[in-house]
């Protein structure tokens, strides 16, 4: 069993947390023996060759490649070359020391979601470096609130690194996943378009970003996921004002919009015309 405080006997975090070079981590136990962490681990390589086992997987060591270990897993490395980067190692209470309110951040249960092995894409590498470079500097010197900036600059970390591994598996949904996807959308836009008018609601219920639910919507559908939402509202519109004696005012609330106007210039966008002049004329 690892725990902080054998890697470690004199920095002030010594036991909640730890960053060292790769190099200097690989000195200070048996590479060759199997360990079982006492800890949380990020390790970010910058370069190398040679291979990582975390349980039961092999991994290739490899140049801006990330890997994280949870609490209790089995580990160990077999470095082919010399290696430069970084292992941040820090416990559950560290990673607790600040509290928020976002249910994504305020606990240690976040880390469910962080991916075992990520390989850096060229557009988000320098915000991950420059992250951990920050932490660093941080962490080398004993000052007021360090503490306190380290966990929050190690959230933005996390949160980072989760973000990247859904983009990379978004990328990779085969063809009738993606059209599944489109059917719960358009299921969820007929529950909730009273409520919700842009895209970014409907996308946290799918557990995507905004920016892939439009894009794959505009794959099967050939119209963005706003214009599909919209249309829908304007739907319920029409079958309103054509159908019922319910007032524009009246409308306008019942599609869940906070005021005449809104819905009016909502309208007016799709159809050149007001909700008034469009029951008038369809009337006729």
């Amino acid at each position: 069993m690892l725990q902080l405080h054998h890697l470690e006997k004199v920095h002030p975090l010594k036991n909640d947390l730890l960053i060292l070079p790769i190099a200097e981590f690989f000195s200070r136990f048996d590479l060759q023996k199997h360990w079982r962490n006492r800890f949380y681990a990020i390790f970010l390589f910058k370069t190398g060759s040679g291979s990582l086992v975390i349980d039961d997987q092999l991994y290739e060591l490899g140049k801006d490649r990330l890997f994280f270990l949870n609490y209790n897993q089995v580990f160990y490395f077999n470095p082919l070359s010399e290696h430069e980067g970084y292992a941040v190692l820090f416990t559950k209470s560290f990673y607790n020391h600040v509290y928020t309110g976002n249910r994504l951040i305020r606990s240690d249960t976040a880390l469910a979601e962080m991916p075992q092995h990520i390989e850096l894409s060229t557009s988000s590498k320098h915000e991950f470096w420059q992250n951990l470079y920050n932490i660093k500097k941080e962490y080398s010197k004993n000052r007021m609130f360090n503490r306190e900036i380290i966990c929050m600059q190690l959230k933005i970390f996390i949160l980072r690194a989760i973000r990247a591994s859904k983009l990379i598996k978004e990328h990779h949904l085969p063809a009738d996943h993606k059209r599944e996807i489109v059917e719960k959308f358009s299921e969820l836009v007929n529950q909730f378009y009273k409520e919700y008018k842009t895209t970014a609601p409907y996308a946290a219920k799918l557990n995507l970003t905004p920016n892939y639910l439009n894009t794959l919507v505009k794959e099967q559908l050939a119209l963005s996921a706003g214009r599909f939402i919209k249309n829908r509202v304007i739907l319920e519109a029409e079958r309103l004002l054509l159908h019922t004696t319910l007032s524009v005012t009246e409308i306008s609330y019942e599609l869940g919009f906070s005021d005449n106007s809104h819905f009016g210039k909502y309208f007016k966008a799709a159809h050149n015309r007001s909700p008034n002049s469009y029951r008038t004329q369809k009337r006729l």
